[in-house]
């Protein structure tokens, strides 16, 4: 099985600007992902990614698990791109710089007074997840976040409206939140699910609180945003 890769490459340290490097690659075709990613890394010099989770782009789809090199080829065909799951966040290749996103989270998270600084630091692991989305970091609270709230939420019942406060925002919170589901390859729903219970807890809490008309308003974000964005859509 032959195919055709143009890979990303960038070194925050020492690149101004990203480039990519085209190759052809055989493999077998009874292999997996995992066995074409280090072929690719034996062709290229110091290239980098993640063996454990993946987290980068394939044709724009996100991949998180290993995957039968006859699956890629029947969805993707022999022309790959490769690239970190944000170009923005890129620190070396395929890898990101984990670091500075947290660390644009962290005022946040020090808001919470009871909570650790394990516990803060927990948010490391959904870090990936808010790069999904193509909507930007400065204009939305993120995917991963919301996430993140609603583990919280369950190590931290008695903050509860206090955790939800903050992702609460008509311009930036969780309602703001679009579909995943085709935006990763295979297809998977399980991201969306858990931020629409999350949008259910918090259009509850706020009920208590928010006039009909402004609740009405959250409702209707809800029920126009939460949507599939084109395909070729790209972060």
């Amino acid at each position: 099985m032959d195919f055709k890769i143009k890979v990303f490459r960038f070194d925050s340290k020492k690149d101004y600007n990203e480039y990519y490097q085209s190759l052809e690659i055989s493999v077998d075709k009874n292999l997996e992902l995992k066995n074409l990613m280090q072929k690719i890394e034996e062709s290229l010099e110091d290239f980098s990614y993640d063996k454990n989770s993946f987290g980068f782009r394939i044709n724009n789809k996100v991949i998180f698990h290993n995957i039968k090199l006859l699956d890629l080829q029947n969805h993707f065909g022999n022309s790959l791109e490769i690239n970190p799951i944000s170009t923005k966040y890129a620190k070396k290749d395929l890898l990101i710089n984990k670091e500075a996103i947290f660390n644009k989270y962290k005022p946040l998270l020090d808001k919470f007074t009871f909570l650790s600084e394990e516990s803060k630091s927990e948010f490391k692991k959904y870090i990936l997840i808010n790069l999904i989305s193509p909507l930007d970091l400065d204009d939305y609270i993120g995917d991963g976040f919301v996430m993140y709230i609603k583990w919280m939420m369950i190590h931290y019942k008695d903050n509860k409206k206090e955790l939800l406060d903050s992702i609460s925002s008509l311009e930036s919170g969780a309602i703001n939140s679009i579909s995943l589901e085709n935006m990763i390859y295979p297809s998977d729903n399980s991201i969306d699910l858990e931020i629409k219970s999350v949008q259910s807890a918090l259009l509850e809490e706020k009920s208590k609180f928010f006039n009909r008309n402004k609740f009405a308003k959250m409702i209707s974000l809800v029920e126009s945003k939460y949507k599939i964005i084109p395909q070729d859509s790209k972060k």
